[in-house]
């Protein structure tokens, strides 16, 4: 379903970071290329070296790196682009994404794609819950973001709520229903 499937998975920081990698992992097993994005506060959470290791290619973080995208990054990237997957997309990526900021590689990306754009939140309960976290969620789908919600269940932060980033297999399926042309 995914060979010669482009996806460039955006990592933003948070402890789901590490689902991030089994999702790599499962889209290269599915037969999709996958580019990395990670940003600073992921690389607090997971290293480069696990999600170059399981795609098999460079991972992304610099804006400007003329070596490797000398049209820049966010240009190239987007340009092969068949899917955005953003996982987790914390809640400080919704505000930006939700308010057309564009201060770091992913979100220069997200406004540079035309491809699909999936999300998929991870954050504790009662950020979730916030209004104005809801309301950035909200712009995000009207603006054309695709939506895989959160789960319930026990958190890091050791209590219970909605707010785990949803299972990779999740996430997988989303990517498959969208290039496929089914709604998700």
């Amino acid at each position: 379903m995914l060979d010669g499937r482009e996806i460039v998975l955006g990592v933003t920081g948070g402890i789901a970071a590490y689902k991030a990698a089994a999702l790599a992992s499962l889209l290269v097993q599915r037969g999709a290329g996958v580019t990395a994005v990670l940003t600073r506060n992921a690389r607090r959470f997971v290293g480069a070296a696990t999600f170059a290791a399981l795609t098999g290619r460079p991972v992304a973080g610099r804006s400007f790196d003329s070596q490797a995208h000398p049209l820049g990054a966010h240009i190239e990237l987007a340009a092969r682009a068949h899917v955005l997957v953003v996982a987790p997309a914390s809640a400080d990526f919704l505000a930006k994404v939700a308010a057309g900021a564009a201060d770091d590689l992913l979100t220069t990306l997200v406004l540079c794609a035309e491809c699909p754009l999936l999300v998929a939140p991870a954050m504790n309960a009662a950020m979730w819950t916030k209004p104005a976290v809801q309301r950035n969620v909200t712009r995000v789908v009207e603006d054309g973001g695709i939506l895989v919600p959160p789960g319930s269940g026990w958190l890091s932060c050791r209590q219970n709520g909605t707010g785990r980033m949803a299972e990779p297999d999740d996430i997988a399926a989303a990517v498959e229903r969208v290039l496929a042309g089914r709604p998700s």
